[in-house]
């Protein structure tokens, strides 16, 4: 288990007013596929936003291995690798899974306009597009 520290600002946008309508909740553009280096900046928005996160869902083939738990702030969280998970969305939920926040995932080595259009797109109030399609719309 790795105890870890908040690095750098989280790169995330919100969707607001928050709905249950869409694909996921937020965007995300992490600098790295490592999530134990770029967890602990989006859990700190997410803590400091009072959501409380314990369990994070991720692909396995877009992200860097990781292990199964880490502390961040003193808090554990549990890391859960799956091939059936969408590779462009994250999903973080509390230790009870009723609160579950899912994040459209802009990959790292994106060029900064094009990861620019992805959150503000991925933020539109009423968006419903699957993550690769808002991707697609990012790029025109």
């Amino acid at each position: 288990m790795s105890t870890l520290t908040t690095p750098a600002l989280a790169r995330v946008s919100f969707r607001q007013p928050v709905s249950t309508a869409g694909h996921f909740d937020a965007g995300w553009w992490p600098r790295s596929r490592d999530l134990t280096r770029e967890l602990p900046a989006l859990l700190d928005v997410l803590w400091t936003a009072a959501r409380e996160v314990t369990r994070i869902a991720y692909n396995l083939e877009f992200w860097d291995a990781a292990p199964r738990k880490i502390t961040v702030e003193n808090r554990l969280v549990r890391l859960g690798g799956y091939h059936h998970q969408d590779a462009l969305v994250l999903s973080a939920t509390d230790a009870r899974n009723t609160d579950r926040i899912d994040f459209l995932v802009i990959p790292p080595e994106s060029d900064p306009e094009f990861a620019e259009r992805a959150l503000q797109l991925s933020s539109d109030i009423g968006q419903v597009h699957t993550p690769a399609d808002l991707l697609a719309l990012a790029h025109r």
